[in-house]
């Protein structure tokens, strides 16, 4: 994929706002949208997309991230706080990530290599998400600072919803990655902040959201 537009970007970061908001609803609540959790979740299996639209299984895959990073960025005094710091974090992990090609090489060989059972074996999304989440424990906790959610004591402690979490927020670096690469910047993201918020709210109108 090449020559990245506005679009592009504002559907990459839609995806980081889009799993910042499903590891909360699952911390506070133990659920979260389901559609919008497998949509998420399928872009880690997406090796060798046409578009970045593509990644996310069309615009409507994405578009619950999208209305979230539109409402971010329209109405900043009302912002959410907790989902906008999960984004921080998950940007500043998935740099790290980007400047190791090791990191990089081992959590594609991962995803390649549970790709491939999937397609072998009829995994259920329990044992899915117990992999993805060994898959971030092992590739992404180990480059900084972990990110701590924050939620309800019971729902953290199941062990399907810390899986469902993490699961998440490896959707989130996915995204963050594919952000990076579409040619998005955090600099970038202070100056464009106008643009940004033009080009989601066509796309949000577009999809109805």
């Amino acid at each position: 994929m090449a020559n990245y537009s506005e679009t592009d970007r504002v559907l990459a970061l839609g995806g980081v706002f889009q799993a910042a908001g499903l590891a909360r609803d699952i911390a506070r609540s133990g659920t979260c949208n389901a559609s919008v959790f497998t949509s998420s979740r399928e872009t880690l299996f997406n090796f060798e997309p046409e578009s970045v639209e593509h990644v996310f299984g069309g615009v409507q895959g994405v578009a619950v991230g999208v209305n979230t990073l539109l409402l971010q960025l329209e109405h900043v005094r009302q912002r959410d706080l907790e989902i906008s710091r999960y984004v921080v974090s998950l940007l500043h992990l998935a740099d790290r990530l980007m400047k190791s090609d090791t990191s990089m090489q081992g959590l594609h060989s991962d995803l390649v290599a549970l790709a491939r059972r999937r397609d072998h074996f009829e995994l259920g999304d329990g044992v899915q998400h117990e992999q993805l989440s060994t898959i971030y424990q092992e590739r992404i906790s180990t480059l900084g600072p972990r990110i701590m959610i924050r939620g309800e004591p019971l729902h953290l402690q199941n062990p399907d919803n810390a899986a469902r979490i993490r699961t998440a927020l490896l959707c989130g670096i996915r995204a963050a990655v594919l952000w990076r690469q579409a040619g998005g910047s955090k600099f970038g993201l202070l100056l464009r902040r106008r643009s940004l918020a033009v080009t989601a709210r066509e796309l949000v109108d577009k999809t109805g959201r």
